[in-house]
């Protein structure tokens, strides 16, 4: 009898085997049958099929590349509690099962049938630790986020209320026009109310909202993101251009995407010195709505390509502000399955490109929409 037809017949008993090693010990011995196995038998189909798949072979073929059921099993582990080192061992303990089963069978099992066994196991593990892991880390992050959100709202009114009564003040002639003090309250105020309203936005960008796709077109995301930049640009003596190459529709949540064009454009007027140029170009390509903002800031010092879109990273030590605006503008991308790079242009400058899926088939209803 070869290996996978002890499996075939003895799936039930290897399941029993496997059970009595980590009931009491890996796991609680009152955990219910049902929750206890999860995916592992469907596991098991799959070291069968692999087993089956591979006995024709005479050389070591290549191991299995998926596991859908221990991703699933790792998923499941997680929401019950267990320690990542148990589903690691649970998995070591199946295959003490099969071959124990083997040998108490009387099946001699071959090399080439434990290799298939083994890297079936091997690819199990590296499925489940890795849901398991990704799972984990989403839910701290969403932790992370609400509790941000929460101190962020709780600052907000209070700030506000601190503005306006600032704002009063000094239209009553309280405070002396050209003071150190007042400059130094003001900006303090301000940039105390930008990072409020920033946290806010990553927070919102990356608790794993679902996104609220709608028609637009680019030409209409690139203007938005220009007027908002606009008065800031004219201050500085920048030119903003913006180039348009398509009028088609694109379905995408409008708020996150101008939200992350809007902090790269205005990022890009920031570092351009006056006199420079930022340039903001559209267009689908292969599928992609393609978005590009090209400044005029002399280019990436060594390392900032690598960290510049972690939060609280600022391209320089002389800009004021608190290095949110990437973060939010990478989270933005992130949330439509989409990707954003850096093209480092040094002596020159920066091109940032978004790339944001566009399906073709609603590209087409789209077209048929306006026609």
């Amino acid at each position: 009898m070869a290996l996978h037809d002890l499996l075939a017949v003895k799936r039930d008993d290897i399941m029993l085997r496997w059970k009595a090693q980590v009931q009491g010990t890996l796991v609680p011995e009152s955990m219910p049958t049902l929750e206890l196995i999860d995916h592992l038998p469907e596991f098991l189909g799959e070291i069968l099929a692999a087993l089956r798949e591979d006995s024709g072979l005479t050389s070591i073929g290549p191991s299995p590349k998926e596991s859908p059921s221990a991703a699933g099993h790792g998923e499941q582990r997680l929401r019950l509690g267990f320690s990542l080192d148990s589903v690691v061992r649970e998995y070591g303990a199946l295959r003490t099962a099969i071959v124990t089963t083997a040998i108490d069978e009387g099946v001699q099992v071959t090399f080439r049938e434990l290799q298939v066994v083994f890297d079936s196991i091997i690819t199990g593990v590296a499925h489940a630790v890795a849901e398991y892991t990704r799972q984990r880390d989403a839910e701290l992050l969403r932790h992370a986020n609400e509790h941000f959100a929460f101190v962020a709202h709780e600052l907000r009114n209070p700030l506000a209320s601190a503005r306006v009564a600032f704002e009063l003040l000094k239209q009553m002639g309280q405070f002396p026009p050209a003071g150190h003090a007042v400059r130094a309250l003001e900006r303090g105020l301000q940039q105390s109310s930008e990072l409020v309203d920033q946290t806010l936005k990553l927070a919102r960008v990356t608790s794993g909202i679902d996104l609220r796709r709608e028609w637009t077109t680019l030409k209409t995301l690139l203007e938005d993101a220009g007027v908002l930049a606009l008065p800031e640009a004219e201050s500085k003596g920048v030119e903003l251009r913006l180039s348009v190459e398509t009028e088609e529709k694109v379905n995408l949540d409008q708020r996150l995407v101008r939200s992350a064009l809007s902090n790269l454009v205005r990022n890009g007027v920031k570092y351009t010195p006056s006199g420079g140029v930022v340039q903001v170009r559209a267009q689908i390509a292969n599928g992609r709505a393609v978005l590009e903002v090209e400044d005029c800031c002399g280019g990436l010092p060594a390392g900032k390509v690598e960290e510049a879109f972690a939060p609280f990273v600022r391209l320089d030590n002389q800009q004021s502000g608190f290095g949110l605006g990437l973060a939010i503008a990478k989270q933005a991308v992130d949330a439509h399955g989409g990707s954003i790079r850096i093209q480092n242009l040094p002596g020159k400058g920066c091109v940032f490109v978004l790339e944001l899926p566009v399906a073709e088939e609603e590209r087409s209803s789209a077209k048929g929409s306006t026609s």
